[in-house]
């Protein structure tokens, strides 16, 4: 079954800001009434509202979106993030997914950006409980496809499955992505691969160690990236300049998958070296190592990669509007099944809230109705703007988000810079309720 993206869409938002106005509460709870509670329930547990119709609606629209920017190359990047819900051990469903027993969930997502890295949806999400008895077992024992580490081929897979022809994606992955089975299936499946090496590969022929050699190439050229802030190390946001070099070779198959006897064959690829030559006083310099099967033939290709990788990050961004914004480690839902269903209700909202901020600094000018339907637009416009009188056209893009960030509590002073996913869903969830209002005295 097929659901309509749009109508669904509008209808997850509606029932996720009741949920949302008491995050601490269960859905009885935070419900106005029975009704209200009932049809939230029903939704759930509607056997026909899977998590994979929803998903493929999703990826439908995400489609339709992708077309719209009429690019030709897509960044997909893939991460997984661990949802905490503690000590429920009267809760079905829930894995223990570290050694402290601690009750949750882990979520794969593929997120598809433009090369400019604007977010445009998911193509692939799966959430699951972690048996660790079975982690527990030798991984050499069993095959690829039953590791939990499958999961970053699954989600390639997955993401080309209805992409048009004249579409390209490169895929982007941190360190964890860094293993000889991924790789060699995405080369395989004539699939495109920017990922960040955490091990010091051999090279076919010559036995040497990959970025040993690379660091001892010439200087390629140089490139300026803008970082995003560190919320670990609380840095600000910066620029930085990264020396390039890059070779290219043949990849030696790991000896242990040459002792289980796996069809394997050497790769051939690139890794790209970049150095920060302007990091912070006292800080160790960024080095980054990225290993590539795309052509690399010279430094603007590289520096083509390196500006790719650049936007991985928002992934972790989308990962922290999940959790933070949307507060999903808070949902007091008391059963796996169902709170998987609702983490892919947020996800969706997650992103539509992260496509809203940026694409707000990309395209402030643009018209609203890219966002919003015209009857919303002329609401939220006379709630802004205290006024029965509407303009001869919609209001720009930025001043909509700006009327629905105020609505959150953002103050739009000029120091306050562009507001951020939280305010917006804050405020959002206030328009929710004006519309609803609206409507009804209509």
């Amino acid at each position: 079954m097929r659901i309509r993206c749009g109508r669904t869409l509008n209808r997850f938002i509606r029932t996720m800001q009741t949920l949302f106005s008491h995050p601490e509460a269960s859905i009885a709870e935070a419900s106005k009434n029975a009704a209200e509670a009932k049809a939230i329930y029903r939704l759930l547990q509607n056997p026909q509202l899977t998590e994979e119709n929803v998903l493929e609606s999703y990826r439908t629209e995400t489609l339709r979106q992708m077309k719209q920017t009429e690019e030709s190359v897509f960044l997909c990047v893939q991460d997984t993030t661990e949802i905490k819900y503690g000590n429920r051990e009267k809760t079905p469903g829930l894995g223990a997914y570290n050694r402290k027993q601690t009750k949750g969930l882990l979520a794969h997502s593929a997120l598809v950006l433009t090369p400019s890295g604007l977010p445009l949806g998911l193509l692939h999400q799966k959430i699951w409980a972690r048996d660790l008895a079975l982690k527990a077992e030798r991984k050499v024992s069993r095959p690829y496809e039953q590791k939990e580490s499958y999961k970053w081929t699954e989600a390639a897979k997955a993401s080309v499955l209805g992409l048009p022809a004249d579409m390209k994606l490169i895929h982007i992955g941190d360190r964890e992505a860094d293993f000889f089975e991924f790789l060699y299936h995405l080369h395989v499946d004539e699939q495109s691969y920017v990922v960040r090496s955490m091990q010091n590969r051999i090279t076919e022929a010559e036995g040497l160690f990959m970025q040993d050699e690379v660091r001892k190439q010439p200087s390629s050229g140089q490139i300026t990236v803008s970082l995003p802030r560190d919320t670990r190390s609380s840095e600000a946001a910066r620029d930085t300049t990264l020396e390039i070099r890059f070779l290219t070779d043949m990849v030696h198959v790991p000896a242990h998958l040459k002792q289980k006897g796996a069809a394997y064959s050497p790769l051939p690829c690139t890794l790209i070296h970049a150095l920060e030559t302007t990091p912070l006083e006292g800080e160790t310099p960024i080095e980054w190592f990225l290993l590539t099967n795309l052509t690399v033939a010279t430094v603007d290709d590289a520096r083509e990669k390196v500006a790719w990788y650049v936007q991985r990050w928002k992934i972790e961004r989308f990962h922290y509007i999940l959790k933070s914004g949307c507060e999903i480690e808070k949902l007091q839902e008391r059963d796996g099944d169902r709170l998987r269903k609702l983490i892919l209700f947020y996800s969706i909202i997650a992103v539509q809230l992260q496509q809203m901020t940026y694409l707000v600094r990309q395209k402030p000018d643009a018209p609203c109705t890219s966002f919003m339907g015209d009857e919303e637009w002329k609401v939220l416009y006379r709630v802004a703007n205290k006024t029965k009188t509407l303009p001869s056209k919609p209001p720009t893009l930025r001043e909509s988000v700006i009327a629905l960030a105020k609505l959150g509590g953002f103050l739009g002073r000029k120091s306050d810079g562009d507001p951020g996913a939280k305010v917006l869903w804050r405020g959002l969830q206030a328009f929710r309720t004006i519309l609803d209002n609206y409507l009804y005295l209509l």
